[in-house]
């Protein structure tokens, strides 16, 4: 019975990793119960991440989208679309 549980328990760590990288997270509960949380668990280790998972992030979590961020003029890096200097070059924005 123990061994049951550690096998389901194993499966919910699969399919919550699956999640993490923007996968179906039941689908692959449903995979790695059936064939193993093993071989579930290396199958979604090779997968890349898809969708809102596989956008860039900044230095709080948010993803990095046109709407957040935009390119410095002098440096060309990524500052955030509210920013009045940029965290780089310390070069002063416009505001947008």
């Amino acid at each position: 019975m123990e061994i049951l549980i550690g096998w389901v328990a194993l499966c919910f760590a699969v399919a919550a990793w699956a999640h993490s990288k923007g996968r179906f997270a039941f689908g692959w509960f449903i995979i790695s119960l059936m064939l193993s949380p093993l071989v579930g668990g290396v199958i979604v280790a090779a997968l890349p991440k898809v969708g809102k998972a596989a956008l860039p992030r900044d230095e709080a979590g948010q993803p990095i989208t046109d709407q957040t961020h935009v390119r410095c003029p002098d440096c060309r890096e990524l500052v955030r679309r509210d920013a009045r200097k940029c965290k780089h070059c310390n070069t002063a924005l416009v505001p947008q």
